[in-house]
């Protein structure tokens, strides 16, 4: 996500992280990893809960799928680290418009299924020619009140 920023920008999106951890581990993770997106702490799980993100159980981690994951971040040079907070908590990936409307959703069948930034980048510019995705019908102003709460 840092190295496609500016793509971002410039399609006018805001990206912003969502974390399960306290304030002083998301800027710890935010130094560690030099992002400048803002991170919204929610170690309450509500925004997860809100936007429906399932957790996952210990048998998933020793799924060949995962572990081929594992490998594969190994590879390509990523270190691979201590997990903090819940574990078992699996990623999604939105984007809300200005009406707070989510206009695309991407949920984790893994802990570490995420799409890549491009596939977000597409699905953006899809967004902004008009054309029309699957629309969910969820809280989308779930994260601007829990971020006005943190702040």
């Amino acid at each position: 996500m840092r190295q496609k920023e500016r793509r971002f920008e410039a399609k006018g999106v805001k990206v912003i992280l969502v974390g399960l951890g306290p304030p002083e581990q998301a800027e710890a993770f935010r130094k560690e990893f030099d992002l400048s997106f803002p991170i919204v702490c929610d170690p309450d799980r509500r925004l997860y809960k809100a936007y429906e993100l399932k957790r996952t159980g210990l048998l998933k981690f020793a799924s060949p799928s995962l572990l081929f994951k594992g490998v594969k971040a190994l590879s390509q040079g990523h270190a691979v680290g201590i997990p903090r907070g819940d574990i078992y908590q699996l990623p999604g990936v939105f984007i809300i418009d200005q009406t707070g409307r989510i206009r695309f959703s991407y949920y984790g069948r893994d802990p570490a299924d995420h799409p890549s930034p491009e596939k977000i980048l597409i699905a953006v510019s899809k967004l902004n020619h008009s054309l029309t995705l699957k629309e969910k019908k969820k809280p989308g102003n779930a994260i601007k009140s829990i971020h006005k709460e943190v702040n």
